[in-house]
């Protein structure tokens, strides 16, 4: 746990911030689509740090880089909604940050107690004793539709949140009708994650499981297969596990120089786009997010218009209802 005061005095002290972001400024706005968007993967901060306190422990760039960017450009509930109406964003998610609160879920509760435009998925520890009244806590009280769990695998090699210890969480999940967004980190055997994903997915079949980034392709490694693991396409038979297409995987991607259209392609025709969903990143990614939302679209623009309206849209809605889809 990092040591919050240090870490404001520090990031308050940082005259550089202005070189760690690129978001500022967008050039350009997204062109109109011919379809409303929904956004699944907003993430949410304010720079009131008496009141929300940071734990940036877990950002992956450095707690203290973190805690800057968040004192100089907050991503506060009417900042990213601003954002929505240029990029034509009728609702979305917003998804808990880890890098900034971790489970500490009061500022994206907060906000989407008073939007509702905002639909929430919380992040809490799967394995903690308390969590599974905590989701039908918050299901009855916040409206969340997810929770997030993410991380590496222990020295064990299990990932704690798909482990014995998590079943009581996910069983919960399962009778509320929630989704469970899964990031598991594990880039020197990028398979097992996903063999077990698909196992849990079978054992919760009312739990709408996305594979956050789409579990990280990497085209430069498999160009053949545009950078899926077999493991990845075995996916596709479980039906309850859906595919979120994002900025930060459109910018790996672009910086992997993937052809992005021909990747979508050929993951919509794997999975289909009932089962895809797509995210800004607001609030992560550091690029113009209103070019990425563009690179997503164009991307698209191979496909028939119910599939795009699918991928942007209405995948999301029927997947992220408030409290849950109910029961199995």
């Amino acid at each position: 746990m990092i040591e919050r005061r240090t870490v404001l005095a520090s990031a308050l002290a940082a005259t550089a911030f202005g070189s760690l972001t690129k978001t500022a400024g967008a050039a350009m706005a997204s062109k109109s689509a011919p379809f409303k968007l929904f956004d699944c993967h907003g993430h949410f901060y304010t720079n009131d740090w008496r009141k929300y306190p940071f734990d940036a422990h877990t950002a992956r760039y450095g707690p203290e880089r973190m805690v800057a960017k968040a004192m100089e450009n907050p991503m506060t509930a009417e900042k990213v909604m601003k954002f929505w109406d240029k990029a034509g964003v009728a609702k979305g998610l917003g998804v808990q940050y880890s890098s900034t609160y971790y489970t500490d879920n009061r500022y994206l509760l907060d906000i989407a107690d008073k939007y509702d435009r905002i639909i929430p998925v919380v992040i809490l520890d799967a394995t903690a004793e308390e969590t599974p009244g905590t989701l039908k806590k918050y299901a009855k009280e916040h409206g969340i539709a997810g929770v997030r769990f993410m991380g590496r695998p222990g020295d064990d090699g299990v990932f704690p949140f798909m482990s014995e210890a998590a079943y009581p969480s996910w069983e919960m999940a399962n009778e509320l009708g929630l989704t469970i967004t899964l990031m598991p980190l594990a880039f020197d055997n990028p398979g097992a994650p996903i063999r077990r994903v698909a196992e849990m997915a079978e054992m919760y079949p009312n739990v709408g499981v996305v594979m956050d980034h789409i579990g990280f392709p990497r085209y430069g490694e498999r160009p053949d297969s545009f950078g899926y693991l077999p493991e990845h396409l075995a996916l596709a038979e479980h039906k309850n596990i859906y595919y979120k297409y994002t900025t930060f995987l459109i910018d790996m991607l672009l910086n992997d120089d993937t052809p992005l259209k021909e990747f979508l392609e050929y993951t919509v025709g794997v999975y289909g786009a009932d089962h895809m969903i797509w995210g800004s990143d607001i609030g992560n990614s550091e690029v113009d997010e209103l070019a990425f939302v563009q690179h997503a679209l164009d991307s698209a623009k191979g496909l028939p218009v119910e599939q795009q309206k699918a991928l942007f849209y209405d995948t999301a809605s029927g997947l992220f209802i408030p409290g849950g889809r109910g029961g199995a």
